[in-house]
């Protein structure tokens, strides 16, 4: 049954993002920048204004090409959204911002976030058990989250989502992370602080094992099948599946009691920086890949 009409109609909205204080605690080389969980959270809002009947549960084809930089002493920040529907219901969205140069007169527009909403098909991914999942091979070390947040992903308070320590191995990392609180929006895909401490594992895997310091610029597919929620612990699993001098590629896991939360498929982590971010010399070990 189409949930959906207007093929291959594609629209420009015009909205802001509200600035709220706990955003300000992701910052990058003294900039404010809006993460990836959230450019998702703008992006399903206006979808799901746009066609009410869409399915908010599977999220693919992401691609995160530009930081956007939030400026101090704002309280909303000016974006478009361009939506298409893309056919056999999936809904193709993009997040955008309109630069100007130096003198006013030349305007262009800068790509920060796209993806598309589908409908997920009946049990398309095979995911392995929970007790598969919460075990951890190889020579492991534990990295406190006070360390983590020191010393390899210095992010303010409302991002420190990592709980207790991060288990760390050749094949991958685990660790319990909060659902975090602050006024994050929670209603469409779930609080975005759990994938956001995912990300982290994955960079912490990344300034261990290849020597850089990563982001996330995408992923393949994520499929929500139970939201997770603010002021929950959940236990969450990244593991290496294909790794570049050019970038690293992860699948992860959110658990909650032993039930799958979420499952996001080939995380794309690079590092963004050209270089100038490098991690302390005592977590990088030699790479086996």
């Amino acid at each position: 049954m189409e949930i959906i009409s207007g093929l291959k109609q594609k629209k420009r909205h015009s909205c802001d993002i509200e600035i709220h204080p706990y955003l300000r605690d992701h910052h990058l080389e003294g900039k404010v920048i809006l993460p990836a969980v959230e450019s998702l959270i703008a992006l399903a809002r206006v979808v799901k204004t746009i066609y009410p009947r869409m399915e908010m549960s599977c999220l693919k084809s992401a691609v995160f090409p530009r930081f956007l930089t939030i400026i101090p002493n704002i309280e909303r920040q000016p974006v478009f959204v361009d939506v298409e529907n893309s056919g056999e219901n999936v809904i193709a969205a993009s997040l955008l911002t309109s630069i100007k140069s130096k003198t006013g007169t030349i305007s262009r527009e800068v790509e920060h976030a796209r993806l598309e909403f589908c409908v997920a098909g009946p049990k398309e991914i095979c995911t392995p058990p929970f007790h598969v999942v919460n075990k951890l091979k190889g020579d492991c070390i534990s990295v406190p989250s006070i360390t983590i947040y020191r010393e390899l992903v210095p992010f303010g308070a409302a991002y420190q989502n990592i709980i207790g320590d991060l288990s760390v191995s050749s094949e991958g990392a685990i660790a319990y992370i909060s659902g975090g609180n602050c006024e994050a929006d929670e209603n469409l895909l779930g609080s975005p602080f759990p994938l956001d401490a995912i990300m982290h594992a994955a960079c912490v895997w990344g300034q261990r094992f290849a020597g850089i310091v990563s982001f996330p610029i995408g992923f393949e597919k994520r499929i929500i099948y139970q939201k997770t929620k603010k002021k929950e612990e959940y236990l969450g699993r990244v593991v290496p599946v294909s790794i570049t001098k050019e970038s690293l590629l992860f699948d992860a896991w959110i658990y909650k009691d032993g039930v799958m939360c979420e499952y996001i498929k080939g995380v794309k982590m690079k590092d963004m920086t050209k270089g100038r971010i490098c991690p302390p010399d005592w977590i990088v070990v030699k790479s086996e890949w």
